[in-house]
C-alpha cells in the first residue's frame, strides 16, 4: 500500500509538500485520484475535483476510494438553475465536514434543508431528495467498498 505524508512531491510544481493544507485532485468524468499538491498550486484548477485536507491529518484507503467515486458522481448531478440540482448541493454540504459527515450523513441532510429555507431560490428537485440522498451514497459507499484503493494519507506528523 502506498503511504503519502509530508514530503511528498506535489503534482503540479513537482516540489515537495512540507507544510500547509495540502490538496487532493480527483478526475471529475472517471473514479480516478489525479494527485495531491499543494493548495496554492490546486488554487484556479477548475478541471478537477479538489478536496483540501484542512487541518492535515489521515485518510485511510477506504476513505480515499469513497473520494475516488464520489468526486464523479457529484459533478454528474445537475447544478445551477437546473432541475433536481438540490441533490448535489446535498453532497457537496457533506464534503464540508468530511470524514467525520459519513458518520451521521442525515445530519448533512438537515443541515441542507435548514439552510435552504433561507436561500432565495425555488425548490426545483421533483423528488424524494432524502430517498435519493441515502440511495446514491450507499452507491458511492458499495462501489468504495467493491474497488478499494491502494493509498494512504497521513499528515498527522
Amino acid at each position: 500500500m502506498q503511504k503519502i505524508t509530508w514530503k511528498y512531491l506535489c503534482s503540479i510544481c513537482r516540489r515537495p509538500i512540507y507544510r500547509g493544507k495540502p490538496t487532493l485532485l480527483f478526475a471529475t468524468d472517471r473514479p480516478i485520484m489525479v494527485g495531491i499538491c499543494h493548495s496554492t498550486c490546486g488554487y484556479g484548477r477548475y478541471n478537477w475535483g479538489k478536496f483540501q485536507m484542512c487541518p492535515p491529518d489521515y485518510l485511510s484507503d477506504e476513505q480515499i476510494s469513497f473520494l475516488v467515486q464520489f468526486y464523479p458522481r457529484l459533478y454528474s448531478l445537475p447544478g445551477r438553475q437546473e432541475p433536481n440540482r438540490e441533490l448535489r448541493a446535498c453532497f457537496g454540504l457533506l464534503l464540508w465536514n468530511y470524514p467525520a459527515s459519513l458518520a451521521n450523513p442525515m445530519e448533512s441532510l438537515r443541515k441542507f434543508l435548514d439552510e435552504y429555507k433561507h436561500w432565495s431560490q425555488e425548490w426545483l428537485y421533483d423528488g424524494d431528495l432524502e430517498a435519493d440522498f441515502l440511495r446514491l451514497l450507499g452507491q458511492i459507499q458499495r462501489v468504495a467498498r467493491e474497488k478499494p484503493m491502494e493509498v494512504e494519507i497521513d499528515f498527522r506528523a
